[in-house]
């Protein structure tokens, strides 16, 4: 079905790019997307081409969808998430495409009895399920700087002070969780702290500055002021 001429057309479609990334992606060749379809390759090339002003019809479109795994919405540009189930937990917790593909890929780990990634999923989910970010800081403060122990066979051990413990160079297994934990989140705990920062000064300044206004008003502030007048007067009679 050829597309008609306008100034849109030098405007690659959604459907264009999501199947270029899709094709990428997933390694696959256009010539092996159109046998997988039924089209000649150079059918394919057409459609992919910025020159050429072919489209596939819906058929063909839902075709493509079907063999690169994605939901119509998706390759059409409808939705963020490939899939209808992805778009549900979009919907549901608000995790990115990319996000849930992650998790996805660590949850078939989890399966295969990976003990990494079933570190990492308890850390994800901890997070998600964590509405109050207080609690977050607390238990990355608690396990980096000495609430949280281990025991290395002699002694209970902070995770700081396995890590000072490790030869320069190396990494002790019982540091996994931590630094599943501080690589992903340091950068936005130290943001929010940060914001937090921000935000008290402000109304610590404000607050003074409301205190001091209320003081002026009492007969303590208006004698502290009358006496503030009177050392100016005398001052600038002096320096007269």
């Amino acid at each position: 079905m050829a597309r008609k001429n306008s100034t849109a057309d030098s405007i690659i479609p959604v459907w264009v790019q999501r199947l270029q990334a899709l094709l990428e992606e997933r390694d696959m060749k256009q010539s092996e997307l159109a046998g997988k379809i039924g089209v000649a390759p150079s059918t394919v090339s057409d459609w992919l081409s910025e020159t050429k002003g072919r489209e596939p019809g819906v058929s063909k479109l839902y075709s493509i969808a079907t063999v690169l795994g994605v939901s119509m919405d998706y390759l059409m540009g409808a939705s963020e998430c490939e899939t209808a189930k992805n778009e549900e937990i979009h919907k549901r917790i608000g995790l990115s495409n990319k996000a849930i593909k992650k998790l996805i890929r660590l949850q078939r780990k989890v399966k295969a009895n990976n003990l990494l990634a079933v570190k990492k999923v308890a850390v994800c989910n901890f997070l998600l399920e964590t509405e109050d970010m207080t609690d977050l800081f607390d238990c990355l403060y608690n396990y980096l700087l000495g609430e949280y122990y281990f025991n290395d066979g002699q002694q209970d051990l902070s995770a700081t002070a396995i890590y000072l413990k490790s030869p320069l160079g190396t990494s002790d297994e019982r540091l996994n969780f931590a630094e599943s934990f501080s690589y992903v989140y340091l950068s936005k705990i130290t943001q929010e702290l940060s914001l937090l920062k921000e935000e008290a000064v402000k109304r610590s300044r404000l607050r003074e500055k409301k205190t001091y206004e209320e003081w002026k008003n009492t007969d303590a502030g208006k004698a502290v002021d009358l006496e503030t007048l009177k050392d100016q007067a005398a001052y600038e009679d002096g320096e007269e």
